[in-house]
């Protein structure tokens, strides 16, 4: 301790040095791990890069395919070809702009709303009633819109466009079914039961598969209506392809059922088929059918041709030589009305943003 008083200054330099080579010593330590990591993943990178130059054998028994200028450059075309086949793809499930049907883009409130509905539910009856298509006695059609037209002052409380595009669809669906009588037979016999949609505004969809599909969502507080339904297949895929369904729901002969399927293909619009089920319908149902379009059951079951030996007495009677028969078309089975369900799938493709435009600037 004396000879630290003494040589105060030399042992505090001798202190300072010491404490500087440990210093300098971790430094190193430190500079050297991080160089040995740093090595370590420029070996990686390295390794990666080779094995990019040396290529991939993308099929077997194939030249392996390298990362040369050449390959990118092909690359790069195919999925420029890839981006515009895709972009092909989607215009053509969204169907030209003339052949789409969109809502009201901008609506005041839900009340316009429902005073849209109602007006169309009162135009398509008038309408049913005129080109004798019958309607249900007992349950009121009301065209997929059942809880607006059966609750005075009900309105839609979101999703205002997409309501009316759903009313404007369903106006749609209705003329063409309409007007999908077998050619030559106008009064050909039709029920139009209801036309059914799936209420977008009033629940939350449960993808498939999950817990609670095919159900109500959480935060539904109204239940549905007889003339809405929560589609179990649809052609609808998030991110690319949204879809709104409906539910055509009619009696009448499998020719109607043909025109009607063939009109909606052919009439250009986004609309897919994704489901028909068909059933006997109710005696109830035959009945009103039969009366709104009768037949003469004596002249159906009337015998379009005698019996021979009616036939050669008669002629043996009146000419004394017996005609030759004509061939004429006898009627084995009586066409019957079925009740057709034909759910319909309107497509839209969903509208993807770029980063930039999808991030609001910041002021």
């Amino acid at each position: 301790m004396g000879n630290f008083q003494k040589n105060k200054f030399f042992f505090t330099a001798l202190i300072a040095f010491a404490l500087m080579f440990i210093g300098v010593a971790v430094m190193a330590w430190l500079s050297y791990s991080d160089m040995s990591k740093s090595a370590k993943e420029l070996t990686v990178e390295q390794k990666k890069f080779k094995k990019l130059l040396d290529g991939h054998a993308l099929v077997p028994e194939a030249p392996a395919v390298s990362l040369t200028t050449t390959n990118v450059d092909v690359a790069k075309r195919d999925l420029a070809d890839l981006e515009e086949h895709r972009q092909t793809l989607l215009t053509a499930i969204a169907a030209p702009e003339d052949k789409r049907i969109l809502g009201k883009p901008k609506l005041s409130n839900g009340s316009e709303v429902a005073s849209l509905i109602k007006q169309s539910v009162d135009v398509w009856t008038k309408s049913a009633i005129e080109k004798d298509i019958r309607l249900p006695q007992t349950e009121k059609c009301d065209f997929g819109f059942r809880r607006y037209i059966r609750n005075q002052g009900a309105s839609p409380k979101k999703d205002l466009t997409r309501v009316d595009q759903q009313r404007n669809i369903i106006d749609f669906l209705f003329k063409t079914l309409a007007d999908s009588r077998p050619e030559g037979n106008n009064r050909a016999p039709i029920l139009l039961e209801s036309i059914d949609r799936e209420p977008i505004e009033t629940f939350e969809k449960i993808a498939e598969g999950k817990p609670g599909a095919g159900t109500m969502g959480p935060n539904e507080s109204i239940r549905n209506e007889r003339d809405e339904f929560n589609p179990s297949r649809t052609f609808r895929q998030p991110g690319l392809v949204d879809a709104l369904s409906f539910r055509v729901r009619f009696v009448s002969n499998t020719a109607t059922l043909r025109n009607f399927i063939n009109k909606l293909r052919a009439s250009g619009r986004p609309i897919v088929i994704t489901s028909i089920d068909v059933s006997i319908p109710s005696a109830e149902i035959t009945k009103l059918l039969s009366a709104a379009s009768p037949t003469s059951d004596a002249a159906a079951n009337a015998p379009t041709s005698l019996p021979d030996f009616f036939a050669s007495d008669a002629s043996s009677t009146s000419t004394g030589k017996a005609e030759p028969v004509k061939d004429e078309r006898k009627l084995i089975v009586r066409q019957t009305p079925s009740s057709f369900a034909v759910q319909v799938d309107y497509l839209t493709v969903v509208e993807t943003k770029n980063s930039a435009e999808a991030t609001p600037a910041k002021k």
